[in-house]
């Protein structure tokens, strides 16, 4: 495992703004690391909080996130669940959840690569010692009309609150209450950072999803970026046949899952190698339904949800092709020391109370928007799986496992336009209670 995941680590990190050649021919070793990397069918260790699960994959490939290293980056990102593991909800949740982390980590890279910060600091003081700085002034007394209404308020007052006085209610009267600011000491700086750029060839490489200390669900992930991943993402953008090639590989169909259950655990695309050592992207769209007495109601409601998990499937692969991604963060943090004088004044009995008070406060202050936009063409996205799985909650589970292979897009391509391409290759379309649980890895550090 910690071969395959140092491998991977290698393989995926991206150097960002480099010009360097993107080699044309992987090597066998590479390729087999990549497949093992991103093939959910093998046996993973799930690590015991998505904080470990970081540390874990960066001491394994001796790796810093968001450091280029042999032209690859890698980035993470975490979301918390809304909802637990016994809320029929939950397989949504942990869909929205993912695609949550995944913006976040898309916010961090956009940040680092292209971010532009703006600071500001202020400190505000002013005090009053002067010789009657606690004392108030006299309250105007009004007109004729004012003081006669006034004191009919008053009147009004006492006679309710002797009623409830004799009902057991106990009563104060009517209040009036003047402030005064005799000491404002206050710092604040302001942090601003905004960012604005593209992204294409992000490859999700691991997601993980636990439960935190306090009983509640996370889900991480780590994906990276590099030059063979943005060259992939660029033959699928122009439509071209693959420049990166593998030596081997095998049937995509391989790389799932054996049993149901493990595909409650995969979301997000993987990137592996086909028996003709072609790249081929593979998408794990999830999520989940609410089920009806009715039988014929609940058959509708699957099939609607593996759509939307189709579409899910779709979307990440749309976004691996070119994601446009803004970003923007504002923070103000410091300090505040307040000293008031307070009188409260009894309308009924005119018994003044004078209270001094010193507040001392924190001021911390967030503000962060994430906002990414994609599209493209689907053609040569073909299904290669659609599934349910119930678990031992009785939570719903529906998936759609969708792949884009130049080989599709061939095929497509001549079944539109009439025409045969005998050069086109078809790759094989046959579909193949735990509190923490972690995707597969199919891929070696240098399949990145």
């Amino acid at each position: 495992m910690k071969k395959i995941l140092l491998s991977m680590a290698v393989f995926a990190s991206l150097a960002f703004g480099m010009e360097d050649k993107v080699a044309n021919e992987i090597t066998q070793a590479d390729v087999d690391i990549q497949n093992k990397i991103s093939d959910a069918s093998t046996q993973d260790i799930t690590p015991k909080s998505v904080d470990d699960f970081f540390d874990e994959f960066k001491d394994e490939f001796g790796i810093e996130y968001g450091i280029t290293k042999d032209g690859k980056t890698f980035y993470t990102g975490s979301s918390e669940v809304m909802l637990k593991p016994t809320d029929k909800n939950f397989a949504r949740s942990l869909q929205n959840a993912y695609n949550r982390a995944m913006l976040k980590l898309q916010g961090e890279f956009i940040k680092d690569a292209f971010g532009r910060i703006a600071t500001s600091s202020i400190n505000r003081y002013k005090t009053d010692q002067s010789d009657n700085a606690r004392e108030f002034e006299e309250l105007p007394k009004g007109g004729t009309i004012s003081q006669i209404l006034g004191k009919l308020t008053q009147l009004a007052s006492a006679q309710v609150d002797k009623a409830l006085n004799e009902l057991g209610v106990e009563t104060q009267g009517l209040q009036e209450e003047r402030k005064k600011e005799l000491l404002k000491d206050e710092f604040t700086k302001k942090t601003v950072i905004k960012a604005f750029g593209n992204m294409s060839g992000l490859v999700p490489v691991k997601t993980v999803i636990t439960q935190t200390k306090r009983g509640n669900y996370k889900i991480g992930v780590i994906a990276v970026m590099s030059e063979k991943t943005r060259q992939i993402a660029k033959d699928m953008k122009n439509r071209t046949p693959w420049i990166i090639k593998a030596k081997g590989g095998k049937p995509v169909v391989e790389y799932l899952p054996k049993q149901k259950a493990g595909f409650i655990q995969e979301y997000g695309i993987r990137l592996v190698y086909d028996e003709n050592g072609a790249p081929i992207i593979l998408s794990y769209g999830n999520w989940g339904y609410l089920p009806d007495a009715n039988s014929k109601i609940a058959d509708r409601q699957e099939s609607i949800a593996k759509d939307s998990a189709s579409s899910q499937a779709d979307a990440g692969i749309i976004e691996f092709i070119s994601t446009s991604v803004s970003f923007a963060d504002e923070r103000e943090t410091g300090e505040a020391l307040n000293q008031n004088i307070k009188e409260t004044r009894n309308l009924l009995s005119n018994d003044i109370q004078i209270q001094e008070e010193a507040l001392e406060s924190i001021i911390d202050r967030v503000s962060q928007t994430i906002k990414t936009n994609a599209s493209g063409n689907i053609r040569g996205i073909r299904t290669l799986k659609r599934w349910d799985y119930t678990d031992e909650n009785g939570v719903e589970y529906v998936g759609v496992v969708r792949y884009y292979s130049y080989a599709n897009y061939l095929n497509v391509t001549n079944a539109v336009s009439d025409k045969k391409n005998s050069t086109a290759t078809s790759t094989s379309t046959q579909p193949a209670k735990a509190t923490q649980r972690s995707s597969k890895v199919v891929n070696t550090i240098d399949d990145f």
